[in-house]
């Protein structure tokens, strides 16, 4: 198997990102919200939420945008794999090599080789989740690749001269642009109020998935005007790869990637590939009651 094992562990953190604010559930916004946080009726955090968004074309297509959070709930990915038996084909994300990308479960060890990986595993630990690639069976045979190899990965970049080391500073670059005093006030309490809770690592938790879920345009800032080959090139891949799945009969499809990834597949959706967004029902990735 050719690919970067350190690309693939900096992607999957990169892409617990969200890239769009929160909205309330069932308004219609013209971009729709991809993660969140729900709260109960006190205004405490019960979970954080994934959206599968769904898509109707004119020739019948029902194409569902399956969230991925790559370090989650052993539930959430339990339950993934219940759904990924209703869809005809799953159109799936990792940048490597399509002949060998059906082992995944079996090299998901090999994250462990890279730095990046030492932090998903350190952060599956620490907060008390699962990882992906553990849990999702990708040996099925209708589950398709729909993602560069790392060559074509590699290549894109250099096109478009980027670097992941650039990508990051504009990331870090945008989050210095929306810190305040106030919100820097809020993290010092909220990592007091962790120090001093009795569940520590549900207190963790919950601090995380509230950042996770009120990142703002972080992977837009990432990209640049010019769109990225980290979202904008994989995207219009896996798009390719949808287009030949519904030439070839499919019409009942998942696309399961990264939330971050989302805002752009539906402006595509929408725009050039004729489909219309149809309902939006939420996975709770991580629970945090």
């Amino acid at each position: 198997m050719k690919r970067n094992r350190l690309l693939d562990g900096l992607l999957g953190l990169l892409l617990l990102l969200p890239a769009a604010p929160l909205l309330a559930e069932g308004t219609e916004p013209a971009e729709p919200v991809f993660l969140r946080v729900s709260e109960t009726a006190e205004g405490a955090p019960d979970a954080l939420q994934v959206a599968v968004a769904g898509y109707r074309a004119e020739d019948g297509t029902r194409l569902d945008l399956v969230g991925a959070v790559h370090v989650a709930d052993e539930a959430y990915f339990e339950a993934l794999n219940r759904s990924f038996d209703d869809y005809d084909v799953v159109l799936y994300e990792l940048v490597g090599d399509p002949d060998a990308a059906a082992s995944a479960r079996d090299r998901s060890t090999d994250r462990n080789l890279s730095a990046v990986g030492f932090l998903q595993g350190g952060m599956k630990d620490v907060l008390g989740l699962a990882f992906q690639l553990d849990e999702i069976d990708y040996d099925r045979d209708h589950f398709v690749h729909a993602d560069m190899t790392a060559e074509e990965f590699s290549a894109s970049m250099e096109a478009r001269n980027e670097s992941m080391l650039g990508m990051l500073f504009r990331a870090w670059i945008a989050g210095m642009a929306q810190q305040t005093p106030d919100a820097s006030a809020q993290a010092q309490v909220d990592l007091l109020k962790i120090l001093l809770a009795d569940d520590r690592q549900l207190a963790l938790k919950r601090m995380f998935a509230r950042q996770l879920a009120t990142e703002q345009d972080v992977l837009e800032a990432m990209s640049g005007p010019e769109g990225s080959t980290l979202i904008t090139e994989r995207n219009r891949k896996a798009l390719d790869v949808l287009e030949r799945e519904r030439a070839s009969g499919h019409r009942r499809i998942a696309l399961f990637y990264g939330a971050g990834h989302f805002p752009d597949f539906h402006r595509r959706l929408v725009a050039d590939h004729g489909f219309e967004p149809v309902d939006l029902r939420w996975l709770d990735a991580w629970r945090l009651d």
